[in-house]
């Protein structure tokens, strides 16, 4: 690629249709250049795997990693592989379980673009060392609580879920890699700290651009504050509706 483009980090663990929604969404909405790199954490059903070669068949994967079946390292592992050979920016983490609005990474790089033009102009913009792309709508994360300052495209907040982390590759270059914890999140709320005490902000978008499908199956564990700055896990047993329009 000779052109400026991102680079898309996606989970991959069993599930194959979340898997495959979130390729096609991922990559027919994006708006912009993308190499996308899947690291496949073990998964033991085949059909994941027979999707996974049918994207990188038709040039959708530029890279898939694969641990063998039931070899599964954990989340910060697998972050921290596709991260690490990572060529686009920004570098992007993605759950398998969401789906991508028209455009989304084309405002995604927008957004980055208009924070660092609003920083060469008025010093008081922070640098936005990590962004989220959508708010958690469920208990336990009250996303409205966790705002500390609105720009006008994006959000100053105190923390939010890494199920979709957009960060600029330069931070991660000065701030990775990301630990290799087995609790869920972990790895990005350690992260995510080295960011903030480095003095960059943590972000949300003002408008959302992705929706967590795996809060209609079942509940999904969550990394939160426990009160005294240790990550803890909660359960989120519901989520919002997926828009049809979304799917194609």
């Amino acid at each position: 690629m000779s052109e400026r483009f991102a680079s898309c980090c996606l989970l991959s663990f069993n599930r194959a249709q979340f898997v495959e929604e979130a390729i096609l969404t991922l990559s027919a909405n994006a708006g912009f250049p993308l190499e996308l790199i899947v690291h496949d954490d073990g998964s033991t059903d085949p059909e994941v795997r027979d999707v996974l070669r049918r994207f990188v068949d038709s040039g959708a994967i530029s890279t898939l990693i694969e641990n063998p079946p039931d070899h599964n390292q954990g989340v910060g592992n697998a972050t921290r592989r596709m991260f690490d050979i990572a060529q686009g920016d920004p570098i992007i983490k993605i759950d398998q379980d969401l789906i991508f609005m028209p455009g989304w990474l084309r405002h995604v790089v927008d957004v980055l673009q208009r924070n660092q033009v609003a920083r060469d102009i008025d010093a008081e913009e922070p640098a936005i060392g990590a962004l989220g792309l959508f708010k958690y709508h469920a208990a336990p994360v009250h996303h409205a609580e966790m705002f500390k300052r609105s720009w006008s495209y994006w959000h100053e907040v105190q923390d939010f879920v890494g199920s979709a982390l957009v960060v600029p590759r330069v931070f991660y270059e000065e701030h990775g890699p990301f630990a290799t914890h087995s609790d869920a999140f972990a790895e990005d709320v350690e992260f995510k700290t080295k960011l903030q005490d480095a003095g960059l902000a943590l972000g949300l978008t003002v408008d959302d651009y992705v929706v967590n499908q795996g809060f209609g199956l079942g509940p999904s564990t969550v990394a939160i504050d426990d009160g005294q700055g240790r990550p803890t896990s909660a359960t989120i047993k519901h989520g919002p509706k997926i828009p049809e329009a979304t799917r194609g």
